[in-house]
């Protein structure tokens, strides 16, 4: 199948991270798979940036320029089979190719949203609410068209009407939480397939864990209010105004110095800027704790990350997280904006070994029952669905 994955952007976020990981692995199974990124829209009266596409053509970028993705299945180049071979016509010669690191998908960026720059193609999968806006001006021939749901977009997005009219279009719906397919089904009555992304195993895993006195905490830091950042320094703020000793852990991708978090926190912690692959995996496996204190999620990779990781997970109820985060089972789970709630939790987990030592053992087993290969498997058979 010919098949074409319409992007926002191709910069370091869990979602990107997700879709370019299905785009690699259906293109290593065979299948002729492009990655195209629709233009930025402009207002109104920018008439000097829409005059300056005129004329242009799409950009081709070297598959390899996304060079955080470190992980994915892609085939490598074999012998007999040239560069030029990789195009979006003849792929294959690809089959039963070993997988490899690296984005090995051809990437497309329009310089504005003609529709005759998107080629012919059996399947069209729209992601974002904005690529959705532009599959639906594209013409029958460039595929059967999906929208790959991987948040309630319209909780925050500044344009929360667009958004929310892109549920109703008559695409075939995927979604990757059970909560994302009862909000279309209650707010849209639409019907929705399920894919829980998977962890990668290969790059998140825990060879020997190694608990921490005192324990540490890991905080994702997102400048994002609804990732809950603020929420989660109070709740370590909590716990230090009452003497309990934690070192807190925190990574990101939108501050790389980070004496403004220490300044606004009140106190200094560690902090990795941009981790990815080994760098990321080797973060999670040195905590004990993983501190989720999301307001909603379409799933939630970091938490499930740091539970591939063997690390205990105290969380929100994020909506999303409820297809791997069961209260007291594999997670310590508490209202979303409850900063008591979850420092109670995090506080009980720090307190007792075994409640920590039982969750992060059953939370790493719950993780490991979603698989890679047999998710790109019922995404090819819904493409095949006719």
């Amino acid at each position: 199948m010919k098949i074409t994955f319409l992007l926002p952007h191709v910069r370091l976020s869990g979602g990107v991270k997700a879709l370019l990981e299905y785009a690699n692995r259906i293109y290593a199974m065979g299948h002729e798979v492009q990655i195209i990124l629709p233009a930025e829209s402009h207002k109104w009266y920018r008439l000097d940036k829409k005059l300056s596409t005129l004329g242009k053509k799409p950009t081709l970028l070297n598959p390899e320029s996304v060079d955080w993705f470190d992980k994915s299945t892609t085939p490598p180049q074999a012998d007999g089979v040239s560069d030029k071979d990789f195009s979006f016509k003849s792929r294959s010669k690809r089959r039963g190719m070993k997988p490899t690191g690296g984005n090995q998908v051809p990437i497309t960026v329009l310089p504005d949203n003609n529709t005759a720059f998107v080629p012919p193609a059996d399947i069209l999968v729209a992601t974002a609410w904005q690529t959705a806006e532009f599959a639906a001006r594209l013409p029958r021939k460039t595929g059967k068209k999906f929208y790959f749901i991987q948040h309630y977009e319209s909780l925050w997005t500044r344009d929360k009407e667009r958004a929310e009219q892109t549920y109703r279009l008559p695409f075939q719906k995927i979604v990757i939480s059970n909560w994302l397919k009862q909000v279309l089904a209650d707010n849209y009555r639409q019907e929705a397939n399920v894919l829980v992304t998977p962890v990668d195993r290969d790059l998140f895993f825990c060879e020997e864990k190694l608990w921490n006195i005192p324990r540490r905490v890991c905080l994702l830091h997102h400048d994002y209010d609804w990732k809950g950042y603020k929420e989660g320094i109070a709740v370590i703020r909590n716990l230090k105004s009452k003497n309990r000793n934690v070192d807190l852990v925190v990574f990101g991708a939108k501050v790389e110095n980070p004496k403004p978090l220490f300044d606004e926190a009140g106190f200094d912690f560690k902090y990795h800027y941009r981790p990815t692959g080994e760098r990321l995996r080797e973060i999670y496996s040195s905590c004990d704790i993983y501190l989720c204190p999301s307001w909603h999620e379409g799933l939630g990779m970091p938490a499930m990350e740091a539970m591939a990781c063997h690390c205990a997970l105290v969380t929100t109820d994020t909506g999303g997280s409820r297809d791997y985060a069961f209260d007291k089972k594999t997670a310590l789970v508490s209202a979303p904006k409850d900063v008591e709630g979850l420092a109670d939790n995090l506080t009980a987990v720090i307190d007792d070994k075994q409640l920590m030592l039982r969750l992060a053992e059953n939370g790493q087993k719950k993780i490991k029952e979603f698989d890679w290969e047999r998710n790109c498997q019922r995404l090819i058979d819904l493409f095949e669905t006719r």
